[in-house]
């Protein structure tokens, strides 16, 4: 069972994420990233709303007027791509890769344009599937050394057909923004390895930011920059074999024959970038951008046991150290840190809950487990531990976690909602009509409380 009201598509997991404003009660939103940032405007009949998807770091969402988030048929959101990705390409070839084992292979490039300040973009399509009921279209934008997408996502196919077009129509207001100014003493440095990636000057890389580490040493940048570098170094293999789950399907035209590319991680690359990082949590332990980004490293080579580590590592510091933690370029947390963490180790618990197989969800609850000790009065780790029993079938633990978080956050309508379904699975159909009740008080338009409630008047 999964707790979430919304899946949402192309939702990375990184650490090194940019972080987003978005402008209620505007009739736009900004959007900013450490390398590049964007302005949209809403379209007539839509809002932009910086609160309802905060929990799942998207400040920048926007839906219908008069329907809200959670209940919307149709809504969008607006994202930088993490740092790591500058070329829209690439990022794209990578997001495929990971959404193909559930979503299929999307129709690419059903529509491009410009921007209204010119910059190039396309869109793609991503049918729902049996695995994946959402219907979506991403809108791709490259920016100076960024990549800009735009998420539209419809709850079935009739509304994705009425309100699809609005995807495009924000496209045409995006504006680029300059990012923000990097720290004074790695700025040349950073603007020399911008000008060497475009060149594809490979050979001056690596000694360019062997001499940033050791002329900015106290610039976390210079770090983060160099570890990024090294991870995104990937190698590509051409074959004729069928193609495998996350390949890319290459066809000869001449011979018809099918065969595929595939990119797999560069070991040593891959280990030269997380020492990096563990150099550099010793030498900015205050910096959870950091921390993060090295679980996020270990995460994406396979590596559990020491991803886990790290974030009990970086628990441990922030529980010892919480007044001055920074982020993104060294500023302050947006939340305080009992708030900001369990947030981000629910975003990699995600990681492993959306495989969907035994193995990966223990390591969901191992990762639930850290939050619910570590952080108690944070009902978000209560949620996954319970969404973990739920998937095994432990309907009474799956009830004792739900509940707790419920005291914790009695207006949280996922956990009413969750409640309530539990409670429909243990037969318990009072209980069950007594939360789905409790979740439409806070959601008058609530879809799926509604549905449920009118399945339980049938039995």
């Amino acid at each position: 069972m999964k707790t979430k009201m919304y899946p949402i598509a192309l939702l990375v997991i990184s650490a090194l994420s940019p972080s987003m404003l978005g402008q209620e009660g505007f009739r736009g939103g900004i959007v900013h990233g450490p390398k590049a940032g964007f302005n949209i405007s809403v379209p007539e009949g839509w809002v932009v709303d910086n609160e309802a998807g905060a929990n799942q770091e998207l400040p920048c969402v926007l839906y219908p007027k008069g329907e809200s988030w959670s209940s919307a048929k149709t809504v969008m959101y607006a994202k930088v791509a993490s740092p790591q990705w500058e070329g829209v390409n690439a990022f794209v070839v990578w997001a495929i890769q990971g959404m193909k084992a559930k979503r299929g292979t999307p129709k690419e490039k059903i529509a491009s344009g410009k921007t209204k300040d010119g910059h190039d973009y396309f869109i793609n399509e991503y049918p729902a599937t049996k695995t994946y009921s959402q219907w979506e279209r991403v809108g791709y934008v490259q920016l100076p050394q960024g990549v800009a997408y735009i998420v539209l996502t419809s709850r079935d196919q009739a509304s994705y057909q009425k309100d699809s077009g609005m995807l495009e129509k924000v496209l045409q207001t995006l504006v680029y923004v300059e990012p923000k100014s990097e720290t004074a003493s790695g700025q040349e440095y950073a603007h020399r390895y911008r000008q060497l990636l475009d060149q594809h000057a490979e050979r001056q890389i690596e000694p360019l930011l062997t001499e940033w580490r050791e002329k900015a040493p106290d610039d976390p940048d210079a770090w983060i920059t160099s570890a990024n570098y090294y991870f995104n170094q990937r190698q590509v293999m051409l074959s004729m074999k069928k193609p495998g789950p996350g390949d890319v399907t290459l066809t000869d035209k001449r011979t018809g024959k099918v065969g595929s590319i595939s990119f797999e991680q560069d070991k040593p690359g891959m280990k030269r970038a997380a020492d990096l990082l563990e150099e550099a949590t010793t030498k900015f332990p205050d910096h959870l951008d950091i921390w993060c980004g090295l679980a996020f490293f270990y995460q994406e080579s396979g590596d559990f046991d020491n991803e886990l580590s790290k974030l009990k590592k970086m628990v441990a510091y922030t529980r010892e150290h919480p007044a001055q933690l920074k982020w993104l370029k060294g500023e302050p947390l947006s939340k305080p840190a009992d708030k900001f963490v369990p947030e981000k180790l629910h975003d990699y618990g995600s990681y492993y809950e959306k495989k969907e197989n035994a193995e990966d969800d223990k390591r969901w609850y191992q990762i639930a487990t850290l939050a619910t000790e570590q952080y108690p009065n944070d009902p978000q780790g209560f949620k996954d531990a319970a969404g973990y029993w739920a998937d095994i079938g432990e309907w009474q633990k799956a009830r004792e976690s739900f509940e707790k978080a419920h005291q914790l956050d009695p207006k949280s309508v996922v956990a009413l909602i969750a409640l309530g379904q539990i409670s429909a699975e243990m037969k318990d159909f009072v209980s069950a009509r007594k939360y789905y009740e409790e979740a439409l008080k806070l959601e008058p338009n609530g879809h799926y409380a509604q549905e449920a409630l009118r399945k339980l008047k049938k039995k």
